[in-house]
């Protein structure tokens, strides 16, 4: 992993985002007892895919760059702006995901805007149960080239709740 990680880095995390959520997501399906649904979990890989693994990278990255210390205040502003920033935007992305790939492009961004009414919030205040420790631990104790697998470890948790949050129907 890390020499792959050295070589290529956002491929790399990436491909694990990919894992992972495919992995969270059949979790998910399993815990609600339905019959498989392969789209659904394709779905969920490709978010972590195209989106995740990309957006993770990037955002550590300017993080990194802008607030480079691992001082209680520098992980405090890390926390904090993953929290208020790249936390909804990943959900958001991934309900629009779960949508398109359920009702279609059209629909399903027409459906976005109540999907994220009635779940973002919620969702989001359950994150702040889970992601602040997560953060606090990867940003003080972790060396930095393996804070996004950290990341990615912790997402399988975090994929399996956003994975039942999505596929929560809209009024």
């Amino acid at each position: 992993y890390a020499t792959a990680l050295a070589s290529a880095p956002v491929l790399t995390k990436s491909a694990t985002a990919s894992a992972v959520f495919a992995l969270s997501d059949r979790a998910a399906q399993r815990i609600e007892g339905g019959a498989r649904d392969a789209k659904r979990t394709l779905t969920s890989a490709l978010v972590g895919l195209l989106y995740f693994g990309p957006a993770l990278h990037w955002w550590l990255a300017m993080l990194t760059h802008y607030v480079p210390g691992r001082s209680i205040a520098d992980t405090l502003v890390k926390t904090l702006l993953g929290q208020c920033l790249f936390g909804p935007t990943i959900t958001c992305v991934f309900f629009a995901a779960s949508l398109v790939s359920v009702q279609g492009l059209a629909a399903g961004l027409a459906r976005l805007p109540g999907k994220v009414r009635q779940d973002l919030l919620v969702t989001w205040a359950s994150g702040l149960c889970f992601w602040p420790f997560v953060d606090l631990l990867l940003y003080r104790l972790a060396p930095v080239a393996w804070i996004p697998l950290g990341y990615n470890v912790a997402s399988f948790l975090w994929t399996i709740y956003l994975s039942l949050q999505a596929s929560r129907s809209v009024p």
